[in-house]
């Protein structure tokens, strides 16, 4: 489970970088290096990326079973889409924000895969505290109460006098 969590985390960490970096090699002045566009500029889907990367921890840790495999599969689906949309666009750019964006839909796509293939084994939110039944405990005043409730006094002993 924490390997997903940091990977979810490396991702949100990489694309919310890739966000803010500029993406393109500029030479001139400092104001047009000031007017270079970054990656928030050129790809507005990078900060909900960023976003759902740290969303996906949550459905990740509070689900179990099928939904997890669901999320566990939006998490992939999301991961190697960008990565496929974003290889014709990486290879062309030389700075490092599309790297960063690339670099932070690897871990995406890897934290999907391993939700979707292993959420089964992955233990549950609460599960430390599920008993297996829903037995209850003995309690060892149940017969006082249970006087109580018959009307009678628990408190009197049936003596007799000498």
């Amino acid at each position: 489970m924490w390997t997903v969590v940091l990977l979810l985390l490396a991702a949100a960490g990489l694309l919310w970088a890739a966000s803010t970096v500029p993406w393109f090699d500029g030479t001139g002045s400092p104001a047009a290096a000031r007017d270079r566009p970054t990656g928030a500029d050129q790809v507005p889907a990078l900060i909900p990326l960023a976003l759902l990367s740290l969303a996906g921890i949550a459905g990740a840790v509070a689900t179990a079973g099928a939904l997890r495999r669901v999320v566990g599969g939006l998490l992939a689906l999301l991961g190697a889409g960008g990565i496929a949309l974003w290889l014709g666009y990486a290879a062309t750019v030389t700075a490092a924000g599309p790297l960063l964006g690339l670099a932070g839909l690897a871990p995406l796509l890897a934290a999907g895969l391993i939700v979707l293939v292993g959420g089964a084994r992955m233990p549950a939110l609460g599960a430390r505290y599920d008993t297996g039944s829903n037995a209850r405990a003995a309690d060892p005043d149940r017969e006082v109460w249970e006087a109580l409730d018959s009307g009678s006094d628990p408190t009197v002993t049936a003596r007799k006098d000498p």
